[in-house]
């Protein structure tokens, strides 16, 4: 809840009070890494702002009643725009859930007026992580408010290097690591099974994902290509298909144009071999015809030879006849 105070003139709020932003390396990666992996994992809804090292105001006319979480979420407001500080009063709320990179320095301030204060305001989780382990027993510690107190949330051990507390607000798990070279915060996705990328690997999944997509690009136009190319043979081969076609009906036009032509002078010659034994009978009934002509000619010629025989033989008697009647009357 806010708390207002009435007053008449315009009131600054300042965005920054020239302070470091974090204590020390392992702070500052801590933040960095946290503030980024919640704002991509909660990139898709638009009711949830995300932010870190900001003033955070809730006494309306007060700017000295303030303080800076770490990192902080609040559920059910716009996403944007972007906000310089966070002013209870005009948000309607108070963050739901804020982290504190705590330390020896801080440590009074975050056990006592903070914790307090967070309470009266009702932020619903309030997760301390001690990145250097300084003094926390553990390094991790969530109060979740029941009613109007908080209560620790006990801290899960699966190994001797690792300490787990899960957020039910946030859906993670906040985990503390002990490496080599320090402690490591990281916040565990239980529904995909990993941790959430920090920038670097964030950055590397990237390069990765750009990589495996320049590839894929690559490989679709090596199958265009080969597509491409196979296409073309497909065509070029029923390019020669078709020109193979049409030849063949070339041809067999030409074929049945040249049985038409065999099968026209076949009957032509047919009917020349018809027309020439018409003419050899004729001319052999018209030489039969000539033939009989003569034979008659000559009986004729013989018959008429025969009678002109007689004819003179009959002359010759008459004249016989004449003679001896001549010398009879003489």
């Amino acid at each position: 809840m806010a708390i207002t105070q009435a007053q008449q003139k315009t009131v600054h709020y300042p965005c920054s009070d020239g302070k470091p932003m974090a204590e020390t390396p392992e702070h500052l990666e801590a933040m960095v890494y946290l503030v980024a992996a919640l704002q991509a994992y909660f990139a898709q809804r638009k009711d949830v702002y995300v932010a870190g090292n900001q003033f955070m105001y809730w006494v309306e006319g007060n700017p000295r009643q303030r303080v800076a979480p770490d990192v902080y979420v609040v559920f059910g407001v716009s996403k944007t725009p972007p906000r310089p500080t966070w002013k209870v009063w005009e948000e309607g709320k108070a963050p739901d859930v804020i982290i504190e990179l705590t330390s020896r320095k801080t440590a009074s301030e975050d056990l006592g007026r903070k914790h307090r204060l967070y309470q009266r305001l009702g932020v619903k989780e309030y997760i301390m992580i001690d990145v250097t382990r300084e003094y926390l027993i553990e390094p991790v510690m969530l109060h979740r408010l029941v009613g109007e107190e908080y209560q620790s949330v006990p801290n899960e051990r699966p190994n001797d290097r690792e300490w787990w507390v899960h957020s039910e607000l946030l859906g993670l798990s906040i985990v503390v690591r002990a490496e080599d070279t320090g402690y490591v915060v990281r916040l565990w996705d239980s529904v995909g099974q990993r941790c959430l990328p920090t920038l670097q690997q964030s950055v590397e999944e990237v390069l990765e994902a750009y990589h495996q997509l320049e590839e894929a690009r690559r490989m679709v136009e090596e199958r265009e290509q080969l597509l491409e190319s196979a296409r073309q043979r497909v065509e070029e081969e029923k390019r020669r298909a078709a020109e193979e076609a049409r030849r063949a009906e070339a041809e067999r036009r030409r074929a049945e144009e040249e049985a038409r032509r065999a099968e026209e002078q076949a009957r032509r010659a047919e009917e020349e071999a018809r027309r020439a034994e018409e003419q050899a009978r004729r001319a052999e009934e018209e030489a039969r015809r000539a033939e009989e002509q003569a034979r008659r000619a000559e009986e004729e010629a013989m018959a008429r030879a025969a009678l002109e025989a007689k004819l003179r033989e009959m002359e010759e008697e008459l004249r016989r006849l004449r003679a001896t009647r001549g010398r009879t009357d003489g």
